[in-house]
Formats: structure tokens, C-alpha cells, sequence
């Protein structure tokens, strides 16, 4: 039980280090493409988990059991974009939608594996695998879409806003909030849980539940 168990934890950690580094990938190719090759000259260009996540990320991770963890911040130099603002909210969009991406092309290969004549037992530990990949990168997605910088979403927010006073404000506290929604402070059930919790959750399984019916 215990070793199903590690098992279980290591192939979680194995599918959300590479899917925390194809999206931060993403932002150094969206950053390239836009005409910014900061990131790509840093060696960023590329899916390895050594060059795409921090050591304290990778930490945090472990003590967490892969709960919370960060990739490494895609740096960006918005004078080589030709529309700063608007290139900035495109770099940071790009993000999340990877980790949609691959839940979309994992949900492919889950039909194109229901469909084949492959041995079943192993089929169904492939989808198995699959379907976590699905939970996890729609996770991902909608985790970083919260208007709360440093997250992707917060771009958004402080490029809605134009409001140098305001953006201040947001990103001098932001991090405090950040910290607030993530630990597991709310006792329900018999444990703990955080604010991000209950707001991402059923987020996550109402675009689960519509993916798998496609």
C-alpha cells in the first residue's frame, strides 16, 4: 500500500514538473516570437525541467507532496517588444493555455486508445495516467489565471487597470494574498484546505466533466 502509494506521488511529480516546464517554455517561445529573445538567449528555450524550474520551487514541491511549487519566472525585457503592454498580456496568456493544450491532445490519445485494439490492461493504465494529466494541467491553467501577480492572470489584471497607483498597490501586496488563498487554513471533512481550494475546484471539474463527454 505504502509503496502504490510512492509510486503514486512520484508519477505526480513527474507529470506536473513537465507540465510546469512546457508552460513556462511556452512563455519564452510566445516572448521569442514577439520579437523579445531574452529568455531564449538565457537558455530557456527548451523543456528541461533543470532550466525551467527553480531548486527552491522544486523544494516546495517536495515538502508539499507537490501541492504548491513554482517554475522559474520567465524574464522578459519589454523593450524589444514592439507593443509592451499588450505583447506582455500575450506572454503571459500563452502559459495557461499549454497546460489546456496538452489536457486537450491528452484527451485525444484517451479516445484514440479507447478505439484501438491495444491489450487492455494496458490501455487502461495509459488513460489512467492520461486522465491525471488532464487534472492536473487544467489545475495548472486555471491556478494561474487568478488575477494575483506574480500568476499569469495578474498581468491581466494590472494591464486592465493602467492605473500606475493602483498597479502599485496590487503588486506590493500581492504576494501576502497569494500566500492567504494557498495555505490550508479551512478545517472541512477531517482536513484542511485552502481558499484556492474551494474557488479552483469545482472550476476544475465542471471543465473535466465537459472535456470528457467530447
Amino acid at each position: 500500500m505504502q509503496e502504490k502509494m510512492l509510486l503514486n506521488l512520484i508519477l505526480l511529480g513527474i507529470i506536473i514538473i513537465i507540465s510546469i516546464s512546457f508552460h513556462e517554455f511556452s512563455h519564452t517561445l510566445a516572448a521569442y516570437l514577439l520579437g523579445d529573445s531574452t529568455s531564449k538567449d538565457q537558455g530557456r528555450l527548451t523543456l528541461d525541467p533543470s532550466k525551467q524550474i527553480t531548486f527552491l520551487g522544486l523544494i516546495f514541491m517536495i515538502l508539499t507532496l507537490f501541492r504548491f511549487g513554482w517554475g522559474n519566472p520567465t524574464p522578459i525585457n519589454s523593450s524589444n517588444l514592439k507593443n509592451p503592454k499588450l505583447d506582455i498580456l500575450i506572454i503571459s496568456i500563452v502559459g495557461p493555455l499549454s497546460n489546456f493544450l496538452i489536457s486537450i491532445i491528452s484527451l485525444i490519445i484517451i479516445k484514440l486508445l479507447v478505439i484501438s485494439s491495444i491489450n487492455i490492461t494496458t490501455t487502461n493504465k495509459i488513460i489512467n495516467i492520461l486522465y491525471e494529466v488532464i487534472m492536473i494541467n487544467i489545475g495548472l491553467g486555471i491556478f494561474n489565471l487568478i488575477p494575483i501577480p506574480p500568476l499569469d492572470g495578474g498581468n491581466f489584471l494590472l494591464y486592465i487597470t493602467r492605473n500606475n497607483t493602483i498597479n502599485k498597490y496590487i503588486t506590493q501586496y500581492s504576494l501576502y494574498l497569494l500566500i492567504l488563498i494557498i495555505l490550508p487554513i479551512i478545517p472541512w471533512n477531517g482536513g484542511y484546505y485552502s481558499i484556492i481550494d474551494f474557488i479552483i475546484m469545482p472550476i476544475i471539474d465542471k471543465i473535466y466533466s465537459v472535456l470528457i463527454l467530447l
